[in-house]
């Protein structure tokens, strides 16, 4: 027979303390009401069937492998890689408090591991209600100070899907992002949709992986909410308000941060209604707040969410109101908000490449013009194949009685032009 010597101190809910530990023959695992908790047994290499008996004295047999088989609150999955069997129970009652074995029997001989449960007996914190909204960015913590591995994970069906733990180095995986602390551990959605709604719980394990259990459920609920976006310039100052509905809560106030649940409080109704440049003024009649920032400046660019302070510790604060802000140092004529030293370097820019441009036309132009006189002189020379010239005989004399006569002559080249800087030319003479 063989005998399990664990040490299990489970914290299935928020606020429960570690429990000093406990050794024997059997493993114990201390938890809150109405949690739940999941523990493994391992078996030999040889068995024929395996079964769970509980504190009731209820045998319950697995049939299949490597699938979860849910019988009620207790679901069990026969693990053939790791050669184990899984128990899980979910929402524990008075009557799941007690012993459990775990039977593996085979034709001559049998084993069995045993598990205590009990009641721990100080009250733990009951379920966190939590609202988030949507495409803006959650976070749901817990606390604990333990060095166990940490784990979130994500009820789906009847079973409990793994998100993110300690014990892997992968802390996030583009939606989900996992954060531990010395005193609580956290995950992050970001982009939240209505496919992340649903129950999540957070938990520890010990490093063995004999046990798990969870300290908190967390019941997701997703919103929408309402949106507005201003552009400023630095030194303007902005006035808006938020519209509220009927029933809620008397402390109203605002808070910045990309994650409502985690934003940095600014003003309040109740408490500081002017902290500042940033003031409050609640409407009852209206149903509204008012808020101002004056002399806003570039540190002022964020995101702001208007909501109220809830007086219930099992559920999150209600918002109603979201709003961006962006602040610039210098404004174009499309609206869109620049540095102004950037600005003027773009306008040096500009300058120093028309300028480049100018010249580089001119020089062109120039080149361009003593190419074309070069051409037509090149072109009057080769076309001087015959040249007919006019001469005129010099002037008679005065008196002479004889009018002048114009002279024709036709000049012909030589037809060996062996000399290149002498041209000799025949000349005839017709009257």
């Amino acid at each position: 027979m063989m005998k399990g010597f664990l040490l299990l101190i489970l914290l299935l809910m928020a606020g429960c303390e570690d429990s000093s530990e406990q050794s024997g023959e059997d493993s114990e695992v201390i938890r809150c009401r109405e949690g739940w908790v999941e523990f493994t047994c391992k078996y030999p290499k040889q068995h024929e069937s395996i079964s769970v008996v509980t504190p009731k004295n209820t045998t319950i047999q697995t049939t299949k492998k490597d699938v979860w088989e849910n019988k009620g609150r207790v679901s069990l999955y026969h693990d053939t890689n790791n050669k184990n069997l899984r128990v899980v129970i979910k929402q524990l009652e008075p009557e799941d408090f007690g012993n459990y074995t775990c039977k593996f029997t085979r034709r001559d001989s049998s084993s069995d591991h045993k598990v205590k449960l009990e009641v721990e007996k100080k009250m733990c914190q009951r379920q966190f209600n939590q609202t988030a909204y949507r495409t803006a960015k959650t976070t749901i913590t817990c606390n604990y100070t333990g060095n166990k591995y940490k784990f979130f994970s994500k009820e789906n069906g009847s079973i409990c899907e793994d998100i993110l733990s300690t014990k892997s180095s992968l802390k996030s995986n583009g939606t989900f992002t996992l954060t531990e602390t010395n005193s609580s551990f956290s995950l992050s959605i970001s982009n939240v949709s209505s496919h992340d709604a649903g129950v999540y719980r957070c938990g520890v394990e010990t490093h063995e992986g004999s046990y798990r259990a969870a300290l908190r459920k967390i019941q997701l609920k997703v919103e929408d909410i309402t949106n507005l976006t201003k552009s400023l310039t630095v030194g303007q100052d902005l006035t808006y308000w938020c519209e509220y509905p009927n029933g809620a809560l008397i402390n109203k106030f605002i808070c910045k941060g990309e994650d409502p649940s985690i934003c940095q409080p600014l003003v309040s109704t109740q408490q500081n209604k002017k902290t500042g440049r940033f003031s409050i003024k609640e409407d009852n009649k209206k149903r509204n707040v008012t808020i101002t920032v004056r002399g806003v400046t570039t540190d002022d660019t964020g995101t702001y969410w208007c909501g109220a302070k809830s007086t219930d510790k099992t559920r999150s604060n209600p918002f109603f109101h979201k709003l961006v802000m962006t602040v610039g140092l210098g404004q174009n004529g499309d609206g869109f908000w620049y540095n102004n030293s950037t600005t003027i370097t773009i306008a040096a820019v500009i300058c120093v490449a028309v300028l480049v441009l100018g010249l580089i036309f001119v020089l062109i132009c120039k080149r361009f013009k003593r190419s074309k006189n070069t051409i037509n002189e090149e072109a009057q020379y080769n076309n001087e194949d015959r040249a007919y010239e006019e001469i005129q005989e010099l002037p008679q004399m005065p008196g002479s009685g004889r009018e002048l006569k114009s002279v024709y002559a036709t000049a012909n080249f030589p037809t060996n032009p062996s000399s290149a800087s002498q041209h000799y030319y025949n000349i005839n003479i017709h009257s």
